[in-house]
């Protein structure tokens, strides 16, 4: 038989269908992509304390690394890496508390709380950096210059 004179049949085209059908349904169920959290870097200073007020967030750079940091409370810092996950542009910080993370290339926008993506065409959350604060200032986990 010659590849011009194969025709599959409806039933087999159907059931084709349905097994992709359900892979996408099964896929939507699914709780997200995994987060990477990146490990083996160095605790560098980023920014001293009292120059990231509580609810806001800054882009720098911190050892090699581009990062996007978010100040929650009195205790808490939150550090991404600020390279968006859809195509690598550098994602910025909004002066205004309420916004997210936005990439200025294609607009995805990631919560500053967990680095989720929750608008446009990106998928996967920011990578996740090790923050903390001590003596006064914010340390976050990078490449070492």
């Amino acid at each position: 038989m010659s590849c011009c004179q194969h025709n599959p049949s409806r039933r087999t085209f159907l059931a084709a269908s349905g097994l992709a059908t359900a892979a996408v349904t099964l896929g939507a169920c699914s709780s997200g992509p995994e987060q990477e959290t990146f490990s083996g870097g160095v605790r560098t200073q980023a920014l001293k304390l009292d120059e990231l007020p509580v609810g806001k967030a800054i882009q720098q750079a911190v050892g090699g690394d581009q990062i996007l940091i978010y100040r929650e409370s009195d205790e808490t810092v939150r550090a991404y890496s600020a390279v968006c996950t859809h195509q690598g542009c550098i994602v910025g910080a909004s002066e205004d508390t309420t916004d997210p993370f936005i990439c200025p290339c294609h607009s995805s926008k990631f919560d500053k709380t967990t680095g989720e993506a929750i608008a446009g065409p990106a998928q996967l959350p920011l990578t996740k950096h090790n923050a903390s604060t001590e003596d006064g200032w914010i340390l976050v986990e990078v490449e070492p210059k």
